[in-house]
């Protein structure tokens, strides 16, 4: 009795898993991933300034509500909905989610449904003298599977005349050829890391310009309003100018003062209404363009009053550098571009695996005429293909792009470094308007004081005009300054606000950062 021995038979698994392991050990020579970004942050700030502390960090979401300032909240909020820019920016968010569905599209099974038909008709030759006619319309298309098509037969006599039969023929075919990827090295999982991550990254270029709104337009009523308190210091000026002139003529009228004091004072006066005239300019400049931002460029600049108001702004809530990482929009938006630039590295060395897919066609033919048939052909089929020749040029594009990768890390750690800077700057700079506008206050009291009193000594004729005029200029000039000042506070604070992350609502950190 004899045993067969059964040699084990080759399997299609046992090649894949081959071709698998050798790709791997080619696709290693295209190194590792890109360099994890270093973002350690101090504990806390190192500028001085005030702080509250029974405010959350939450309270940045919408930071203009802490000036409890009606028109503010509604000139920004309005902004974020009907402002051209932040309006484009959700259109560029609706680009980019398009722009994923396709990138991810090309995994999925593809395919094509194509149809054809054929009328084919003939009629009888005698002595090779006859002439074979023909009429149809075929549509082809490529695929896996292979075409069919009918051959006619003929007939030749004896004196060589050919008898071709006569008759029609109609064919109809449908194909459905499909092809699908097989994510054996997860090729999907990257590119939906990268399109997510370019997804994020217009979210986040989104709410950037979302709180760059919203400081602008705060920035830009600020300074309306220091324009609109100019403006109103300007008329008390002119007020004062007036009054001056005409105290002047009547001491010139009874010889107390020379003519010629009477006329300086006049010429002062028509300056200051010179003044006026350029500074309520101005104001309708700076409402027009403050309609523009808001999304409001045909409305009247009368439908938007401007009151000559300057308060004092909030103290913005306690927070730690920390949470720039988490709060600045632009900061996010670096993290995001450096994940698509990993995603898109581990998309790249992938190139250098093997591609396997499936092929599965269906064909439908049915034919009418002498005689009728009808035919149903499908097939399954595996295709791989494996770089070889290419390896040069994909291994150039893998290099090329873990150097783009670098340039991600480092655009990042600058951005967490610029976020930083801007955030001590802003408390620094905030600290010393604060200081310095408690020192104008001061300084306008006592110039207005010094003013009464000289004003009081030329209407006794005790002071003469050249005094008078010094006291009122100095007098002017520190209400000027400290208008100024006051602006530029509430400017700063703005300024500050945002760079502390405010004028978005942070969503969760991601996990991923970087590839390793």
């Amino acid at each position: 009795m004899q045993t067969a021995i059964r040699r084990p038979r080759a399997r299609p698994g046992g090649l894949v898993a081959a071709a698998v392991l050798l790709a791997a050990s080619l696709a290693g020579c295209a190194g590792g991933g890109i360099s994890h970004p270093s973002t350690v942050m101090p504990a806390a700030y190192q500028a001085p300034g005030k702080s509250d502390p029974a405010l959350s960090p939450q309270a940045l979401d919408a930071w203009w509500r802490l000036y409890d300032d009606p028109q503010l909240t509604g000139l920004v909020e309005g902004a974020m909905q009907a402002s051209p820019d932040a309006r484009t920016g959700l259109q560029r968010i609706a680009e980019s989610r398009a722009a994923r569905s396709q990138a991810l599209a090309a995994y999925l099974p593809q395919g094509d449904l194509l149809g054809s038909a054929q009328n084919q008709h003939t009629s009888e030759s005698f002595g090779g003298l006859g002439v074979s006619t023909g009429l149809g319309s075929t549509t082809t298309g490529t695929g896996s599977v292979g075409t069919t098509g009918t051959t006619g037969t003929t007939t030749t006599s004896d004196s060589g005349a050919v008898l071709t039969p006569s008759g029609s023929l109609q064919t109809y075919a449908a194909q459905f050829n499909v092809s699908y990827e097989l994510d054996i090295f997860g090729r999907r999982r990257a590119a939906k890391r990268a399109a997510d991550a370019d997804l994020w990254t217009q979210r986040f270029d989104y709410e950037a310009v979302r709180s760059m709104l919203a400081t602008n337009v705060a920035n830009d009523l600020f300074q309306a309003r220091g324009d609109a308190i100019q403006l109103a210091e300007a008329r008390e000026t002119y007020r004062i100018a007036q009054s001056l002139a005409r105290s002047a003529d009547l001491s010139a009228s009874h010889g107390l003062t020379s003519t010629s004091d009477a006329a300086r004072l006049e010429s002062d006066a028509a300056t200051d209404a010179a003044e006026v005239v350029r500074l309520e300019a101005v104001g309708r400049a700076a409402r027009r363009t403050l309609l523009d931002l808001v999304g409001r460029g045909l409305d009247g600049i009368e439908t938007l009053v401007v009151e000559p108001v300057a308060v004092a702004p909030p103290v913005p809530p306690q927070t730690t550098p920390g949470e720039l990482l988490r709060r600045r929009p632009d900061v996010r938006e670096a993290q995001a571009r450096l994940q698509s630039a990993a995603g898109t590295l581990d998309l790249d060395r992938l190139g250098l695996f093997p591609d396997f897919s499936l092929a599965p066609a269906l064909e439908l033919a049915k034919t009418t005429g002498t005689y009728d048939s009808f035919s149903t052909i499908w097939s399954l089929g595996l295709n791989a293909t494996a770089p070889v020749l290419d390896r040069p040029r994909l291994l150039a594009i893998v290099r090329g792009q873990r150097a783009r990768g670098e340039q991600a890390v480092i655009a990042y750690e600058k951005a967490v470094q610029d976020a930083y800077r801007d955030a001590e700057n802003g408390l620094n700079t905030l600290d010393a308007d604060r200081r310095r506008g408690a020192s104008l206050q001061t300084a306008v009291d006592r110039a207005r004081f010094a003013f009464d009193a000289k004003r009081r000594g030329y209407d006794l004729g005790l002071t003469d005009l050249t005094t008078l005029l010094a006291a009122e200029s100095t007098w002017r000039q520190a209400r000027l300054t400290l208008s100024t000042a006051q602006v530029t506070t509430l400017m700063d604070s703005a300024t500050l606000f945002q760079a502390l992350g405010g004028g978005w609502t942070p969503p969760p950190m991601p996990q991923r950062v970087a590839a390793r």
